[in-house]
């Protein structure tokens, strides 16, 4: 991270959190303000971390206009600089009762308990992602279209964003997280930008406060930076894949690494490089539980029209070295590096909740030393492997009935995650679209 700053050294100070969508919101408060809510926090009425994305309220909601405040409570350490404005900077926080008893629908306070159950089993997990977005410009009849026209690591994609990749990378460098590569995506308008190997909570705040800044840096450019899953039809998607390991205390020794025969398809360093018993078991967990895991990492209606063959997009419950036709890809850098990809989560996800809930399946497939079968090289796309959940509805009953889960990001939280992406889709279901219409107008 970079050097830390004081609060005297900016005139104003963002507050953030996550809602359960992973929208992030807040107050911007002055810094002689923000003196007084180190101690006590901000109040926020309780319900507003359950809104929709429409946005509105629930007609059911846990927390309604009786239900009274929860306070936002800063993490200090996270203070950071807003470059794209002047003497600004955010700074991250929990959510807590006016008690002062963790909040049952903080996303983050989920991630923090999952980090320090692993952190009692004698594990420090570290993460990097991936994360894709499509960027559109005006079409000139008052839509948007694909920034560029361009396909995968094209260079001239890359001169034509040139300027705006500094723009994006510049606040991300000053705020203390490393951006490791930006590149043209596969399909026109589509980036992806890597953020570096960190610890998972600095890691998750990193894409969240990434989230914000590109979706702002880019409206100043008078263009619009788009996290939706599947934006347009026939196209590729965004996805945001976890790389995954889990290290000893002092962060000294890479516990997924081995000396073994694990085969790659086109090879891998070093030669004698696999992966230990304890990272099997991890991705053992993680097939055991991925399809309730799918409903929080894929948790939008759109986010199933990316999960289709054909677009390079994870369908079946697999894992194979370097393979990406499954949900779990083993890169070829081993030894030190030896990671696990988890590429079922999509842009639309609360990074706090998809990365919670994913190193709570992978602890419980170590503490059950879960045996994930063998390692495919073949086209798991061809190949008779169950698949995810086709709808988020059907996601969501498998995410309802896994008792490892509940317990892990709170029984409460998953009841109303469930409940508001119940009402997501129910919404979906009462519209009817363009296709259908095309598709059964005439016919019937």
């Amino acid at each position: 991270m970079s050097t830390p700053q004081e609060p005297s050294d900016f005139d104003a100070i963002r507050l953030f959190w996550t809602d359960i969508n992973g929208v992030a919101r807040g107050i911007s408060m002055s810094a002689d303000a923000y003196e007084h809510a180190r101690e006590e926090g901000v109040g926020f009425a309780n319900g507003v971390a359950e809104l929709t994305l429409e946005p509105g309220l629930l007609d059911d909601p846990k927390y309604g206009p009786e239900s009274g405040d929860m306070l936002a409570v800063p993490d200090e350490s996270t203070l950071l600089p807003v470059s794209w404005r002047d003497g600004e900077a955010a700074v991250f926080a929990d959510l807590e009762t006016v008690d002062g008893e963790p909040f049952e629908l903080c996303a983050r306070g989920a991630l923090e308990r999952v980090v320090d159950d692993l952190e009692d089993a004698g594990f420090t997990p570290l993460a990097g992602v991936e994360t894709e977005f499509s960027l559109l410009k005006p079409d000139g009849d008052g839509g948007w279209e694909p920034f560029n026209t361009r396909s995968s690591y094209d260079m001239d994609a890359i001169d034509q964003a040139a300027d705006l990749f500094d723009a994006w990378s510049t606040p991300m460098e000053r705020a203390g997280y490393d951006v490791v590569g930006i590149h043209q995506e596969s399909q026109p308008g589509q980036y992806e930008v890597n953020i570096a190997y960190d610890d998972v909570l600095s890691t998750m705040d990193g894409v969240t406060f990434f989230r914000h800044m590109v979706k702002a840096v880019s409206r100043r450019e008078g263009l619009k930076a788009s996290l939706m899953p599947r934006p347009h039809d026939g196209e590729d998607a965004n996805g945001m894949h976890f790389h995954l390991s889990l290290w000893d205390r002092n962060r000294e020794t890479n516990l997924f690494a081995d000396d073994g025969d694990l085969a790659f398809p086109a090879g891998k360093h070093p030669d004698d490089g696999d992966l230990s018993p304890t990272a099997r078991h991890f991705v053992g967990g993680l097939l055991d539980h991925m399809k309730a895991l799918t409903a929080v990492c894929a948790p939008t209606v759109n986010s199933y029209k990316r999960l289709v063959p054909g677009i390079w997009a994870p369908v079946n419950i697999a894992w194979g070295p370097d393979n990406r036709s499954t949900v779990l890809r083993i890169p070829p850098e081993l030894g030190s590096a030896a990671r696990v990809e988890h590429r079922v989560p999509d842009t639309s996800s609360n990074p706090y909740l998809a990365m919670a809930a994913t190193l709570a399946a992978g602890l419980d497939g170590i503490e059950k030393e879960t045996d994930p079968g063998e390692p495919t090289l073949e086209n798991a796309y061809h190949q008779d492997y169950e698949r995810l959940p086709r709808t988020l509805w059907g996601a969501l009953e498998h995410l309802e009935a896994d008792d490892v889960l509940r317990e892990a990001l709170g029984d409460g939280l998953v009841t109303e995650f469930v409940k508001l992406k119940r009402d997501e889709f129910d919404r979906y279901q009462n519209t009817v679209t363009r296709w259908e219409r095309e598709e059964y107008l005439d016919e019937f």
